[in-house]
C-alpha cells in the first residue's frame, strides 16, 4: 500500500516532468517551491495525478487551453514546510 510519502515523490515526479516538458515556462523557481509546498496539502481523496494536473493547470495557462487559473482550494495556504532536524 501507498504511503503519503509516496504520493508525494509521485506528485512531485509528474511536476518535474511537466516543467522539463515544457520549455517557455517563467518563473520556475517559484514553481518549485510552490510544488513542494503543495506536496505537503495533497487531500488524502486526491491521487497524485490529480493533484499534478491541478497544480499544472493552476500554474501553466498553456496547460489549461488559455483557460481562467482557477486555484484549488487546497492549494490556497501554501506554506513552506518545517524540517525536523
Amino acid at each position: 500500500m501507498s504511503t503519503a510519502n509516496d504520493k508525494r515523490h509521485d506528485f512531485l515526479w509528474m511536476v518535474q516532468s511537466f516543467m522539463l516538458r515544457d520549455q517557455d515556462v517563467l518563473g520556475w523557481s517559484g514553481h518549485l517551491g510552490d510544488a513542494v509546498a503543495a506536496s505537503y496539502l495533497i487531500p488524502s481523496g486526491c491521487t497524485a495525478r490529480d493533484a499534478a494536473l491541478d497544480f499544472w493547470a493552476f500554474c501553466n495557462p498553456d496547460f489549461r487551453g488559455g483557460g481562467e487559473a482557477k486555484c484549488p482550494s487546497w492549494m490556497r495556504n501554501l506554506k513552506d514546510p518545517i524540517y525536523r532536524d
